[in-house]
């Protein structure tokens, strides 16, 4: 099923909704989650869709007829704060991790003896390739977390908390392929200066580079 509107959304009835929401409805397809206020188009014939078909007690594709349900895109804060929660059990989990193998390896100090100001200083100069392969075990460990749980569920832990689902333009978790590329998105939009992240906040569809990369959504479950 397909979606529509910031706070509604509109998606192809292809299947009986189920007692959840999102997780148990077959949907056939997902195009254009939007504002409220903002047009989309319908996932089957790609016609433009008014906002106001998300009010309708039976909202209809005008120009194909498709049925289409309702339902509720998450915005900018709401992601942002289920990517702190998992960012919260990746620094428990795979940040210790990582240290216990720094400390096991013993690699020479990246700053050498500098201390205070001037350790401040060096930091900004230093190389980002050795600071990148002294973290590679947590950014390997974040992608497989983020990726294994997107492809399963749809939601990682933070956002099974504030009840969020990432999909794919059928309604269903991402494929393993489909994950892996949001996984990419998301390392490019941080090599943005985090704008990749920031576009949600802009975008119509409330997406993020991550996602147009993917072809995925993130909505509320309700």
């Amino acid at each position: 099923m397909g979606l529509l509107g910031g706070v509604r959304s509109l998606v192809p009835q292809s299947a009986s909704q189920g007692a959840r929401g999102i997780g148990r409805i077959a949907w056939s397809g997902v195009r254009g989650l939007v504002r409220a206020a903002a047009p989309s188009v319908c996932p089957t014939c790609d016609a433009p869709l008014p906002a106001e078909l998300a009010t309708q007690q039976d909202p209809r594709c005008p120009a194909c007829d498709h049925p289409l349900l309702p339902r509720r895109v998450a915005g900018l804060w709401r992601r942002a704060a289920a990517g702190l929660l998992d960012a919260a059990v990746l620094l428990l989990t795979a940040g210790s991790l990582n240290l216990l193998l720094l400390a096991w390896l013993d690699p020479p100090p990246l700053l050498g003896d500098a201390r205070g100001l001037a350790a401040l200083l060096a930091a900004l100069e230093l190389d980002p390739g050795p600071v990148l392969r002294r973290i590679a075990p947590t950014l390997a460990m974040a992608a497989l977390y983020l990726g294994l749980f997107w492809s399963i569920t749809g939601q990682t832990l933070g956002h099974r908390l504030l009840r969020l689902r990432v999909v794919d333009p059928w309604g269903r978790p991402p494929r393993p392929w489909r994950a892996a590329l949001r996984v990419v998105g998301h390392g490019l939009g941080l090599g943005l200066g985090a704008m990749g992240w920031l576009w949600v906040a802009f975008d119509r569809e409330k997406r993020g580079l991550h996602d147009h990369l993917a072809r995925t959504y993130v909505v509320r479950d309700p």
